[in-house]
């Protein structure tokens, strides 16, 4: 299991903020399932986080909780993701839940959607009932499209397992914010003289990395309507919302991605970081 996103996910859970869609993705499926049934459990526990002991999480361990439904075309051996499931899905989600105080459908392959399928889920990912929760599961986020993922809150499985002290992720965090207070500005000359920090200390761009994602994404939720944050910097996320396109938005959550999966193939470092403030100032600045 990639222990910072378990506790990324496991924060959220304490402060009352996992979102109501979640896209896991990248790494083991054991590791996406494990990770699953945990947020799962957070879903329909009655404690503050999953106790393991009470009724909802003894069914949902058994597999047996009436209002934990999984949906896996390939277990079905089917090749697709059909909109036949997703309509399914739409009808069943307005049913009550019969014990808990939510319903929670995890969804596997859902990268094996194909377009329909995928433009039939919007509405209800978008204005889902309020008693209903989505986890969605995929081996690549590739195939998904701009409007699926403006609508779920993405965690990489696949990106290193950072383990650093708090004081040092929290000045990755800091840093994360200034970098994204920067993509705001006119000009990209502040990004740049902010990004020299990554040449003192090659350690600290993992972690900044995901600290920028989040706030990226959040302000992909800010541009969309959405209320919730997931980050500690609800204002960046507006002011970033405020200043550039929603197409933008959701392309820097994607190159933010796309340098996670390289970090995962152990790429150099100092050619990564190049790339990064190559990347992400194209992005922002349209150069």
């Amino acid at each position: 299991m990639n222990n910072k996103v378990l506790d990324m996910v496991t924060e959220l859970i304490k402060n009352k903020r996992l979102p109501h869609a979640i896209l896991l993705h990248s790494g083991s499926p054991a590791d996406r399932d494990e990770l699953a049934l945990y947020i799962a459990s957070s879903f329909i526990c009655t404690d503050t986080l999953p106790c393991g002991i009470c009724k909802n999480c003894m069914k949902l361990k058994n597999g047996s909780h009436p209002d934990v439904i999984i949906f896996d075309p390939v277990e079905k051996k089917e090749k697709t993701f059909k909109v036949d499931i997703v309509r399914e899905i739409r009808a069943d989600s307005h049913i009550l839940p019969n014990e808990a105080v939510c319903k929670v459908y995890i969804l596997k392959n859902v990268d094996k959607m194909n377009v329909s399928a995928q433009n039939a889920f919007l509405k209800t990912l978008e204005e889902p009932p309020a008693h209903t929760r989505f986890i969605l599961l995929c081996e690549s986020r590739a195939a998904l499209l701009e409007t699926i993922m403006s609508r779920v809150t993405p965690f990489n499985l696949g990106a290193g397992d950072y383990t650093l002290t708090n004081e040092y992720a929290l000045k990755a965090d800091e840093l994360a914010n200034e970098l994204a207070c920067a993509l705001a500005e006119v000009t990209e000359l502040h990004f740049m003289q902010l990004t020299s920090a990554f040449e003192k200390d090659k350690d600290l761009f993992p972690l900044t990395l995901t600290s920028l994602q989040l706030i990226f994404r959040d302000a992909v939720a800010v541009s969309t309507g959405s209320k919730l944050t997931l980050s500690r910097h609800e204002d960046t996320a507006k002011l970033l919302a405020s200043k550039l396109s929603l197409k933008t938005l959701i392309n820097l959550v994607d190159n933010t991605e796309h340098l996670f999966d390289c970090l995962n193939k152990n790429a150099n470092k100092n050619l990564l970081t190049t790339r990064f403030c190559s990347v992400l100032r194209n992005t922002a600045y349209g150069g």
